[in-house]
C-alpha cells in the first residue's frame, strides 16, 4: 500500500509500506476515501512541532471497512464510518470516564498521523488498522456526504465541543471566537450558532477567513476594545498575544475554549481573569462520543464545513496541496467495496 509521509520540513511523499495485518478479533481494516488536513497537519509538514520525522501523516478521515475481526458487532465491510483520531480502547477507567485521550490500553498519546505514542499510521494511507473498531469507529448516516464530514474526526468536533458545552450553561451567550488557524475558528462560529447563541463575533486581521466568518453567520466589524463583554469566547489561534486579547473579553463569569495549539508557554492575565471568576478550559478533545451529533448537525443542515474545505484534491496531487496556505484540504480515493 501508500502512506504519505512526512521525511523532514516541507517533504512530503507517497511511500510504499506493508499494509497492517487484522491484529485481533476486536479490530478492523478500513481505507479512507475522503482525507482531510487538520489545522496542525501543515505544521507537522513544516518541522514547527515537537514531533520529529518520519511519520506517516493524516487524523481526519472518513473511511470504508475493508474487513473486520470475529468479535467486531457495530460496522461491517462496506460500511461508510468517521475515525477518531485518538486510539482508545472504550473499555479502560479513563475511556469510561469519558476520558479516551487519556486510555490506558495504550501509550499516552497513541494517535493517527502523529509520532507519539507509537507508531498508528496516517489517515491519508491507502489502508488503516483500528484496533479497537467498536469502541472508535462511527458509522455515516446514510446519504451523508464523506466530504462534509471528513473532519469530524477532529477539527470539527472539537468546534462542537468547544462551543456548545459553555453556551448550554448561559442564556442569550454572547460569542468571541479568536481565528487564526486554517478551519477552527470558522468552524466554531458555525457551532456557536448551531448551539444556540445569542450573538457572535469573530476576530481576525486575515481577510480570507473574514470573509468565511462573515459567510457563516458572524459579524466581523469589533470595536477596538473588547473588554469584559462576552460571555464565552472561543480560542481558535496560535498566537499568545490574541489568547491574551480574548481572555481579556470575557466577561464576569465567563468561559474561554482554548482550542489552538500553542507550544510555548503564553502569558496569562491570571489576576485580572481572578477579579472575574471567569474559566481557561484547555485540552485534546476526546471527540468520539460527540461525533454522532457532529453528522447529525451536518446532516440536517445546521453547518456547513465544506466552506472551509475549498480545494479537493486526488491522491496524486496531496503532497503538493497539503503545504498550500489558508485553507483545508480533502484528498479523495474511490470506493473499493
Amino acid at each position: 500500500m501508500k502512506a504519505l509521509i512526512v521525511r523532514g520540513p516541507g517533504q512530503l511523499v507517497w511511500t510504499e509500506a506493508p499494509s497492517p495485518p487484522l491484529a485481533d478479533a476486536r479490530s478492523a481494516l478500513v481505507r479512507p476515501i475522503a482525507s482531510a488536513s487538520c489545522d496542525l497537519d501543515r505544521r507537522l509538514i513544516a518541522g514547527t512541532t515537537p514531533f520529529k520525522p518520519p511519520f506517516a501523516l493524516g487524523h481526519e478521515c472518513v473511511a470504508e471497512v475493508l474487513e473486520v475481526g470475529d468479535a467486531v458487532t457495530s460496522v461491517r465491510r462496506g460500511d461508510l464510518v468517521s475515525v477518531p483520531w485518538k486510539i482508545a480502547c472504550g473499555q479502560c477507567p479513563q475511556c469510561q470516564a469519558g476520558r479516551g485521550t487519556a486510555c490506558t490500553s495504550v501509550p499516552r498519546l497513541a494517535a493517527y498521523g502523529v509520532p507519539a505514542g507509537g507508531d498508528w499510521g496516517g489517515l491519508f494511507s491507502e489502508v488503516v488498522h483500528v484496533p479497537f473498531a467498536d469502541a472508535m469507529l462511527v458509522p455515516l448516516p446514510t446519504g451523508l456526504n464523506p466530504l462534509a464530514v471528513a473532519s469530524a474526526s477532529d477539527n470539527l468536533t472539537d468546534a462542537w465541543v468547544a462551543t456548545s458545552r459553555p453556551i448550554a450553561t448561559r442564556d442569550n451567550a454572547r460569542v468571541l471566537v479568536v481565528g487564526g488557524t486554517e478551519s477552527l475558528g470558522i468552524l466554531a462560529v458555525q457551532m456557536a450558532a448551531a448551539a444556540g447563541a445569542a450573538s457572535v463575533d469573530y476576530l481576525d486581521d486575515n481577510h480570507y477567513r473574514q470573509g468565511l466568518a462573515l459567510r457563516s453567520g458572524a459579524n466581523i466589524e469589533l470595536d477596538a476594545v473588547l473588554d469584559e463583554r462576552y460571555d464565552v469566547v472561543i480560542s481558535a489561534t496560535r498566537d499568545p498575544q490574541a489568547l491574551h486579547r480574548g481572555l481579556l473579553a470575557l466577561a464576569p463569569g465567563g468561559h474561554c475554549s482554548c482550542i489552538g495549539i500553542i507550544f510555548e508557554d503564553p502569558k496569562i492575565p491570571l489576576f485580572g481573569m481572578y477579579l472575574r471568576d471567569v474559566t481557561l478550559s484547555v485540552g485534546v478533545c476526546n471527540v468520539r462520543p460527540h461525533i454522532p451529533k457532529v453528522l447529525d448537525l451536518v446532516a440536517h443542515g445546521h453547518c456547513d464545513p465544506l466552506l472551509v474545505s475549498p480545494t479537493v484534491v486526488s491522491w496524486e496531487e496531496a503532497p503538493e496541496a497539503l503545504v498550500q496556505p489558508l485553507a483545508k484540504c480533502i484528498m479523495v480515493r474511490e470506493r473499493i467495496t
